[in-house]
């Protein structure tokens, strides 16, 4: 591979080593049994032992699980067994390789799961009809339009206009509840809210807008600009375009419903082959 394409290239290179144990045969049959008879079973059990347990679903929501959990699940298994004899550096490696495997796994659901609750957002509050945002702010489609061309010139103003009102409402109720500590950390956090990101692409700002405003007259026209590409429209609206831009969303949304539902869950290696024979002769 010339040195041009090696810079262009993004593909991870896989390289298989072989290694060459240099041992007597009953030191590499005790090698083998090790991790055939207790390494390989255990990991088998592992991964299907860590999707049953009670907090599997709240780790899912998280995208994430600690190898202390996987560590205290094999102690678990292994108690009083032959399996909790075996030496603390394989013990290590199965857990190691348990985390690695559900670590993709749920970044996969989640990612997913994100997906999908963001083109759920976009097509149950964004992507609606001009008569509906009429309807909905109580306000001529020109005013939207023209609300939506001010949130356009300074749409990070609006953003932190709407962050610091949020804040002084929140401020005054915990004020009413005497939790002035409570009140001063808010007021902190928020200062460090406004100014905390300013890479924010415009598309970002905008959901950030129609997510935390109150008002519903800019809430109207985000949806516009948003269901517009970010640009003002002077033309009428093709409500048959609008309405197939709705099916592929859902069409969409349903793909990924079916992703995660049909996402299974690692159940490591069918070392004895009882599964493909099951498949095979049933």
């Amino acid at each position: 591979m010339s040195s041009d394409r090696k810079k262009k290239s993004t593909i991870p290179v896989h390289r298989t080593i072989r290694c060459h144990l240099d041992a007597s045969e009953d030191i590499l049959r005790q090698v083998w049994e090790e991790m055939t008879q207790k390494n390989t079973p255990l990991i088998v059990e592992l991964l299907k032992s860590v999707s049953e347990q009670p907090e599997f679903e709240a780790n899912k929501e998280k995208g994430e699980i600690t190898k202390k959990e996987i560590t205290e699940l094999r102690k678990s298994l292994t108690k009083d067994s032959d399996l909790e004899k075996q030496s603390g550096r394989l013990g290590s490696s199965a857990d190691s390789l348990v985390k690695e495997v559900y670590s993709s796994w749920l970044t996969l659901y989640k990612k997913r799961k994100r997906q999908k609750e963001d083109k759920e957002y976009f097509l149950n509050n964004i992507l609606k009809s001009d008569v509906e945002l009429v309807k909905e702010s109580n306000c001529d489609l020109q005013t939207i339009r023209s609300k939506a061309e001010e949130i356009l010139t300074q749409p990070e103003k609006v953003i932190k206009q709407i962050t610091l009102d949020n804040a002084k409402d929140t401020q005054t109720k915990l004020t009413r509840k005497k939790a002035r500590k409570d009140s001063n950390n808010k007021k902190s956090n928020t200062k460090k809210n406004v100014n905390e990101d300013n890479s924010k692409s415009l598309t970002e700002i905008l959901y950030e807008i129609h997510k935390k405003t109150e008002d519903i007259p800019t809430r109207c026209a985000v949806a516009y600009l948003i269901k517009n590409h970010n640009k003002i429209s002077e033309l009428d609206e093709d409500i048959k375009k609008l309405q197939k831009r709705r099916t592929q969303k859902e069409v969409e949304i349903k793909r990924l419903e079916k992703q995660i539902q049909d996402n299974r869950l690692p159940n490591g290696r069918d070392i004895t082959g009882e599964r493909y024979s099951a498949i095979r002769f049933s």
